[in-house]
């Protein structure tokens, strides 16, 4: 996921030491659909018959599953089917905007699937100070933003950092969740933060985004110009998304 440029013989020299996932892809091969009667005979032929590249999706998305379908999010009035479905389709708008953009879509894909981790870290802090209301269910982002700096001292966003760290992530992805509610705020004025923003919004056009994100998200004219793209281009991109998304959901229930 650090690298998504990846050879297959490291994805396959990757998953192989972990059975539980290397077995997961193996069924994942069996259910693609890919017309194809026997079963893979190895973790190899099974990477190869799904796809490079649909691989690395389906591996992305099976660990967002286990990262955020396990936690529910009680501080925000959030389950974790709520938050994993939401990381899987900006992901995978990410993706799609990206690849129009001319930026990394493989890179846009992770980080859409890792924008919530934030939030993650906040609800551990939760736990070990036994907060148990549902003080983050704010009705603006806005709100929610203020809420965690008065209970915890820092933001979502900014908790992302301090994630990126711990797993060994440069720390130059961080910088578009920091500012992606606000893409003009971002010092750099990175490409990436708008898109962010804009994959957002196709996210919640689609029925996928979070209750306490509601109406965060426009494809505002100072949006599109610092992503790079009309409006036209972030409409394409939300049936684009609903085909990529739902396709994803759809192959890792059946597994």
């Amino acid at each position: 996921m650090r690298e998504p440029q990846v050879r297959l013989d490291e994805i396959v020299g990757g998953v192989q030491i972990d059975p539980t996932l290397a077995a997961r892809i193996i069924r994942l091969a069996c259910s693609a659909g890919v017309g194809i009667a026997e079963p893979p005979s190895s973790l190899a032929e099974a990477v190869e018959r799904v796809g490079l590249y649909e691989v690395y999706r389906l591996v992305g998305a099976a660990t967002a599953s286990d990262l955020y379908e396990r936690r529910a999010l009680p501080i925000y009035g959030l389950t974790g089917e709520d938050i994993w479905r939401n990381s899987v389709t900006t992901a995978a708008a990410l993706e799609s905007l990206c690849r129009r953009a001319g930026e990394d879509s493989g890179a846009g894909y992770t980080l859409g699937l890792l924008r919530p981790v934030g939030r993650l870290l906040l609800q551990g802090l939760a736990d070990e100070q036994e907060i148990r209301d549902c003080g983050g269910r704010q009705p603006t982002a806005a709100l929610v933003a203020a809420w965690e700096f008065n209970t915890f001292g820092t933001s979502s966003t900014e908790a992302v950092d301090r994630v990126f760290q711990l797993w060994g992530f440069p720390a130059s992805p961080s910088e578009p969740v920091r500012h992606h509610f606000a893409p003009s705020g971002d010092p750099s004025h990175l490409r990436t933060t708008a898109l962010l923003h804009l994959a957002s919004w196709i996210a919640e056009e689609l029925g996928h985004g979070l209750a306490i994100e509601r109406h965060a998200w426009a494809p505002s004219p100072s949006v599109l110009a610092q992503a790079g793209l009309t409006l036209e281009d972030a409409i394409r991109g939300v049936s684009r998304t609903r085909s990529v998304a739902d396709r994803i959901a759809e192959l890792l229930r059946r597994v």
